[in-house]
């Protein structure tokens, strides 16, 4: 009987894996790529299923497994699976706690609520400036529609095949692409902004687990503007430590 599935290829993800596996919890990892799966540790009481989870499928998941709980420790910019995940165990009545991922201050940064308003300002106010982007693969076409984004926008994603094509797709450069896992210190981002000549920082407000720190303290000593695509409006959720406590709360209830 699985006691629990967990979502989320995030750093809290693999921590709270960790975590249920040291614990002898038996558990399913959802994560979306098989890199993803590769990165969680290896726990006789852990199985680890990968690809997209389709609302009809993540039913007949849960149908077939019957959790006592599901736990979302998706990247907090994943909404549409958050919103799945919380529509599917609302309706099947199966208790779900959310993962919060405290953010960083924006203060003295310019911030956008999409991603075409932020092209949109980048075409106006950046003109000619040449633009480094940690939005991840996803946003390959929106910076696409940037004014000669072939030669002066770089892009860092995944060192997955599928992020690789999505922005060869979009027609980004493949000689602007860097492909590497995070976060990276503040010295690497550094040197990776100094190389490319960037004078333009585009960054999610991934927190201190996603590496925003170092990515933010690199852009300001290099001069830099920095610009930020604001977190989807979600339920505020626990903490990984608030989580781990109520998990061990509920095995020793049962």
């Amino acid at each position: 009987m699985t006691e629990i599935i967990l979502f989320g290829g995030t750093a809290e993800g693999r921590e709270l894996a960790g975590f249920l596996g040291k614990n002898n919890i038996n558990s399913i990892v959802s994560v979306v790529s098989s890199y993803g799966g590769s990165l969680v540790s290896d726990y006789p009481s852990l199985k680890v299923r990968t690809g997209i989870l389709p609302e009809e499928d993540m039913r007949q998941l849960f149908k077939t497994e019957m959790p006592d709980l599901i736990i979302d420790a998706t990247h907090p910019y994943a909404a549409s699976i958050s919103s799945t995940i919380k529509t599917v165990s609302t309706d099947m009545s199966i208790d779900t706690i959310s993962i919060y991922r405290e953010g960083s201050s924006s203060e003295g940064y310019i911030c956008f609520d999409s991603l075409d308003e932020m092209i949109s300002y980048l075409n106006t106010r950046g003109k000619g400036k040449t633009i480094y982007s940690t939005l991840g693969a996803k946003a390959s076409d929106g910076l696409s529609k940037i004014h000669d984004y072939e030669k002066r926008v770089f892009t860092r994603i995944l060192p997955l095949e599928k992020s690789l094509h999505m922005a060869i797709e979009a027609g980004l450069s493949p000689g602007n692409i860097t492909c590497m896992q995070g976060p990276f210190s503040e010295e690497l981002n550094e040197a990776m902004f100094r190389h490319t000549g960037a004078e333009i920082l585009l960054t999610k407000d991934s927190g201190k687990a996603g590496g925003f720190p170092e990515k933010v303290k690199a852009a300001e000593k290099l001069g830099m503007e920095v610009l930020i695509l604001r977190r989807p409006e979600t339920n505020p959720g626990i903490t990984v430590e608030e989580a781990e406590d109520l998990i061990l709360k509920r095995v020793r209830d049962k």
